[in-house]
């Protein structure tokens, strides 16, 4: 299984607007909607995504399994040496597989190695189990606590040291992986 990730299109709307639809792809997410995204407010979303790319404050990614769009991985408010992490796999047939430690593995590297960031943060709702132990096999401490959810970082010098021990898989299947950069 090879993972790879890439800037968002315009033709991935077709397929991310499903997901949004999808109250089980966001239900730990602050993302919820009260009405139902059509296909025209997705390609504006993916357009102004395209923008924000393109200036460089963000880095708003598809991930791709074995060339199939099956999720979406950011880098947002890229300033002053940090960016917020976001993730979901809204292809349901991906959940549990090890795709979305793949992906933050490359986008992890791609914001310390080549984006030369000091800190990535996020933040997880505490019921979202899977995602905070995730989170923490990236090297994500938690810094902070509310009572329905935790702020986590990963520092450079964290990550240099612990993405070498990083272990997604049995070594016969553990995917391979690759960065399409802009």
């Amino acid at each position: 299984m090879q993972v790879t990730i890439r800037p968002l299109q315009e033709h991935d709307a077709h397929i991310s607007v499903k997901w949004r639809n999808d109250p089980e792809v966001f239900k730990y997410t602050g993302n919820t909607y009260k009405t139902i995204i059509s296909i025209e407010n997705e390609l504006e979303w993916i357009r102004n995504v395209i923008v924000k790319n393109q200036v460089g404050r963000d880095f708003r990614c598809a991930i791709e399994v074995d060339g199939i769009y099956v999720g979406n991985i950011y880098l947002t408010g890229i300033e002053n040496g940090a960016a917020e992490y976001h993730i979901f796999i809204g292809d349901k047939n991906y959940w549990g597989k090890g795709v979305a430690k793949q992906a933050s593995v490359l986008i992890l590297k791609y914001a310390f190695e080549t984006l030369r960031l000091n800190t990535v943060y996020l933040e997880v709702n505490k019921r979202n189990i899977v995602a905070f132990l995730l989170y923490q096999s990236l090297g994500f401490l938690v810094v902070s606590e509310k009572s329905d959810s935790y702020s986590m970082e990963v520092k450079g010098n964290r990550w240099a040291t612990i993405s070498t021990t990083i272990h997604v898989g049995a070594p016969q299947d553990e995917p391979e992986s690759v960065i399409v950069q802009l």
